[in-house]
């Protein structure tokens, strides 16, 4: 049987620090990392790996970078410029070059297919791809020795539009974030660049239109957005958001942040870790609609005991707006979060939109993907997903979601996320546009879910009990179980009770007596069947008479003496041994007593003469 979640793995032969998909092709992955400048022995590389099966990863380019500098620790993979795919990295120059103030830090990188039987292909590779770095620069204007390019950041890349991106200093004293766009290579153009005593956490980009861009950035306790387009590149970020008592003189044990992303324009979602390795929250906060003032929590959940700190951030848009003037309208947002113990914790997001009102549901769980490697987990990503454009039908192919994580173990796994189309209601406000949604149902379905199970769990086990209980004869039929049972079963199901030798049942007198004659044609059982013979409260008895003509007939009759005479018979009382055993005899031929109904029920009966050969044999004859 196959996983539900089919995932593929690839051991490369140094570790792995940072990994991105190719936005426009997701069937293509990018990973870097390496063993830093040293004699390890460790090279730095970038590897391009194919990513189309969900169970495999195959290898189709790779790059030996310098193993003078440091390794790879920041990546992203951009737009096309010809047949080359950009790849931008974080790679610090050596040890030497940069003791001098000189860190060509920001690089990029082009990935060209290559065709049969030129350089770089391979027999058993008739096409795959080369790697070539295509510049190198410096964006960071401060010369720290232990300063490097911890983080970097594209915005969504859009036809017609151009992308921006943003990189980070990690380890600096001075910390640094510069905004640059894409448009030219060496060196990009900057948008600005904005320096702080505190490093920042992250970094993420929204579009809001053509030209015109969002930038949230974190540092460990408070958020700030900057609006950005060609008009606006000098305003100056404002904070929205403060960790309560982080400004406090003293030194109090609040939250860190950890990471950011966009939801939409309104709406940021925040990783925080609890100090002291206490425990991991997200929490989702909306933006003032005027911009002007702090933003407001809106939704939190902490992730299990288990995650005691958290080290990654992950999100998915699965209906994203197809330019970036359109609103977004219902869409699913799928997160991942790495934990510390090598976990990935996935949830769900639900974004609702009724005419001009929005919401943001509450965030719930999905699924948790534990060990996915053997040490820890440096980086994380999703792939860009795009609905089909046209109408969903039975011709379309099944849509997936891939996840990739990469370790410092020298480990990439790729998992596979199956996607359902969801019915479109142009009443509620949704476009015409197909939406999808991981498959996961909410928590009203799934409480749905349960009770409706539950009743036809009830309802079978109520089927099952009315069987058995025909089949051992403790109920009037009503399935007629025993025509759909096979007969094995049934026996094994109507074994009768062992009861212990002498053992008189209370309720023998329930006994029926089949009705076979005109005379105890009732159907009662054997004592009420008697007792319906008498005719009054006079002083009679029930007199039992043997017919001669039928082995399985006996006569039963009320007799009073004043009215009938003499009746001619004895009491069981009076009845000898053998003529005691010749009566139950005949009672037992006849089917109306049985060993287990004892003698207390022929007590104050008369019984009659026995005929034919039984009587004959009690008499002697």
């Amino acid at each position: 049987m196959a996983p539900l979640i089919p995932s593929a793995k690839a051991t490369l032969s140094y570790p792995l620090y940072a990994c991105a998909f190719d936005p426009l092709d997701s069937s293509r992955l990018v990973v870097g990392g390496g063993g830093g400048a040293g004699r390890s022995g460790v090279g730095n590389k970038i590897t391009l790996l194919d990513a189309s099966k969900s169970t495999e990863l195959v290898e189709a380019a790779e790059i030996d970078l310098s193993k003078n500098e440091d390794n790879v620790a920041s990546l992203a993979v951009g737009q096309r410029k010809g047949n080359a795919t950009l790849v931008y990295a974080g790679v610090n120059s050596s040890p030497s070059e940069v003791a001098k103030g000189k860190n060509h830090h920001f690089r990029v990188f082009g990935i060209e297919p290559v065709e049969e039987g030129k350089e770089g292909s391979t027999a058993d590779k008739p096409t795959t791809h080369k790697i070539t770095e295509i510049s190198r620069s410096t964006l960071f204007a401060g010369t720290e020795t232990d300063s490097y390019q911890r983080v970097l950041r594209l915005s969504k890349p859009y036809p017609d539009q151009p992308q921006l991106g943003a990189v980070a200093t990690g380890l600096a004293k001075n910390s640094e974030l510069v905004l640059f766009d894409t448009s030219t290579i060496s060196p990009p153009n900057s948008r600005g660049a904005l320096q702080s005593n505190k490093e920042v956490e992250d970094v993420d980009f929204i579009q809001t239109g053509d030209s015109e861009y969002l930038v949230a950035y974190c540092d460990e306790h408070d958020v700030y957005v900057k609006k950005i387009s060609s008009k606006t590149d000098e305003d100056e970020p404002k904070c929205v958001y403060v960790t309560p008592a982080s400004k406090s003189l003293e030194k109090p044990t609040v939250p860190k942040f950890r990471a950011l992303r966009w939801l939409t324009k309104d709406y940021l979602l925040m990783l925080t870790n609890i100090h002291s390795n206490g425990g991991a929250v997200l929490q989702i906060l909306r933006l003032p609609p005027s911009g002007e003032g702090e933003s407001r929590l809106v939704h939190s959940y902490r992730l299990p005991s288990n995650v005691t700190k958290a080290s990654g951030l992950a999100v998915s848009n699965l209906t994203p707006p197809i330019s970036p003037s359109t609103p977004q309208g219902y869409t699913q947002f799928v997160i991942a979060v790495v934990g510390q113990d090598i976990s990935i914790s996935l949830f769900t997001v639900d974004f609702q939109v009724e005419g001009k009102v929005y919401m943001m549901s509450k965030i719930k769980p999905f699924r948790t993907l534990k060990s996915v490697h053997s040490f820890p987990i440096t980086d994380i990503n999703f792939s860009n997903f795009t609905p089909p454009a046209h109408p969903v039908s039975a011709s379309t192919p099944p849509q997936y979601l891939k996840l990739a994580s990469v370790s410092v173990g020298n480990t990439v796994i790729v998992h596979t996320f199956p996607l359902f189309p969801v019915p479109l209601s142009v009443k509620k406000g949704q476009s015409k546009t197909p939406r999808y949604v991981v498959a996961q149902a909410s928590g009203a379905a799934t409480f749905g879910m349960g009770i409706f199970v539950s009743m036809i769990a009830v309802c079978l086990a109520a089927i099952l009990l009315q069987g058995v209980l025909e089949i051992r004869g403790g109920v009037r039929p009503f399935l007629n179980a025993t025509n759909y049972i096979p007969v094995s079963w049934q026996e094994r199901i109507g074994k009768p009770y062992t009861f212990p030798e002498g053992y008189i049942g209370r309720n023998a007198e329930k006994f029926d007596v089949p009705p076979e004659s005109p005379e105890d044609s009732s159907g009662l059982p054997f004592t009420e069947f008697i007792q319906s013979v008498k005719t009054g409260e006079g002083a009679g008895v029930v007199v039992i008479r043997d017919t001669p003509d039928s082995e399985t007939v006996i006569q039963v009759d009320w007799h009073e003496e004043e009215v009938h005479g003499p009746h001619g018979g004895k009491s069981w009382e009076a009845l000898s041994h053998e003529e005691k055993e010749g009566w139950k005899k005949r009672l037992k031929d006849a089917g109306h007593w049985a060993e287990d109904m004892g003698e207390a029920v022929l007590k104050g009966v008369v019984f009659g003469e026995l005929a034919g050969a039984v009587g004959h044999a009690v008499r002697g004859g």
